[in-house]
């Protein structure tokens, strides 16, 4: 016996029609479909639909426009997998401290550079002003000069600061790194330490405190280290003792302020050479800045020569044929 019933789209529920067809199922409320006829002991041959698979590019029966290609998903980072799984998004500004601390070594190559060229400019001159002694001195002549001068001194004065800066940010980071390798904390804050380099009359004495506190059983360093302090002290105290001479009347104290500023452009030269010497020490590479070759000393025993070495077997194998001769003729 056939009945002519609708199929629940939702549910798979039979509804028989009994009238005109019906929209929803009265159980789950779904989408009745096309009435069909069928046997009650038998599902319906056909459910009334059928399944039509599309491309997505299609709309319409138009092709439409391929997507733009996007890059590949990845990690950011490592998954940590927890309960409290909070991933930061990584940050644009700029890490000025940490750029900073890279080109310190570049700093100081440059003031190195600089006030070596001020010595130069500076015996200049003083020749400058010998030969004005007898002759004149053309104004080109004059103008070089004290251009030569300018840049040699306030070039270094300029970088002589900004390798300050850097050497200070350098010094953070190197303490920072030194204390978390042999799991220890700091007991100095970064404001101790920049305040102890910024505040005049402290950073005659501090900076090499904090550079001492870093060393770790390297007498190479620590050699390197009191004799960039020495030399910084000692540098300080010729400015104060150039400044002084500068304010002293007379042609001869003029000549003789320019040999004194010379000098001071050599020390400065030589405490920038230090300071970096000090700095690619502490970070284990060469003055160049590659990386410093590793060396491990043994302690290596000369080896016998080969004839000495033979002799005592022989003098032993000698020993034995005379000792089996003795027991022979006992017997």
């Amino acid at each position: 016996m056939s009945v002519v019933v609708q199929v629940c789209a939702r549910c798979a529920a039979r509804w028989p029609v009994l009238g005109a067809p019906a929209q929803w199922c009265p159980r789950c409320h779904g989408v009745l479909l096309a009435p069909v006829r069928t046997d009650h002991n038998q599902p319906p041959a056909s459910r009334g639909f059928r399944w039509i698979a599309r491309s997505p590019l299609q709309r319409s029966g138009l092709a439409a426009e391929p997507p733009t290609p996007s890059p590949t998903p990845h990690y950011t980072e490592i998954p940590r997998w927890g309960l409290h799984d909070h991933v930061e998004a990584p940050s644009t500004r700029r890490d000025w401290p940490e750029l900073l601390a890279n080109k310190a070594a570049r700093f100081l190559t440059v003031t190195i550079g600089l006030y070596a060229f001020g010595v130069l400019a500076e015996l200049g001159r003083y020749a400058v002003l010998l030969r004005n002694r007898t002759r004149l001195i053309d104004p080109t002549v004059l103008a070089v000069s004290d251009i030569a001068v300018f840049l040699g001194q306030a070039g270094g004065m300029l970088f002589a600061l900004l390798s300050g800066i850097a050497g200070v940010c350098w010094l953070l980071r190197m303490r920072r790194r030194t204390f978390a390798r042999a799991k220890k904390s700091d007991p100095r804050t970064p404001t101790d330490v920049v305040v102890g380099c910024a505040v005049p009359g402290l950073n005659l004495v501090m900076p090499g405190v904090f550079l001492l506190e870093v060393i770790r059983r390297d007498p190479r360093a620590v050699l390197l280290v009191r004799a960039w302090w020495s030399l910084f002290v000692f540098g300080a105290v010729l400015v104060l003792f150039n400044w002084f001479w500068r304010s002293r009347p007379g042609l001869q104290a003029m000549a003789d302020g320019v040999l004194l500023a010379a000098f001071t452009a050599l020390v400065a030269s030589a405490t920038a050479l230090l300071a970096l010497m000090v700095l690619r020490r502490l970070e284990g590479r060469t003055l160049k800045g590659t990386k410093e070759p590793v060396t491990r000393w043994v302690i290596a025993t000369d080896p016998l020569p080969r004839n000495d070495a033979d002799k005592p077997a022989a003098k032993s194998a000698e020993k034995t044929s005379g000792d089996a001769d003795r027991e022979a003729v006992a017997s």
